[in-house]
């Protein structure tokens, strides 16, 4: 269970980064459109906390990911055999 956490957090810091990153940019483009310049303090806020929610949720991204894919082939399996 412990290694099934930890895998989670790690895929959830991955893409907590992406998601930040990406954020971040959105954010600056934004303010530099309007004129702004340096660092955007309000894309870094939106970036740090997207970051933290996918590293501490990731776990549970991961999980429901599992449980949906196995549903999801369970219901294609079922349903292939009713219509055949």
């Amino acid at each position: 269970m412990d290694l099934f956490l930890w895998i989670g957090s790690a895929i959830g810091a991955v893409l907590g980064l992406l998601h930040g990153a990406y954020l971040y940019r959105k954010i600056t483009a934004r303010a530099s459109a309007a004129g702004a310049a340096g660092i955007n303090v309000r894309g870094l806020y939106y970036a740090i906390w997207t970051f933290a929610l996918w590293t501490i949720f990731g776990s549970y991204v991961l999980a429901f990911w599992l449980v949906g894919s196995i549903g999801s082939l369970t219901v294609r399996l079922i349903s292939r055999r009713s219509t055949t």
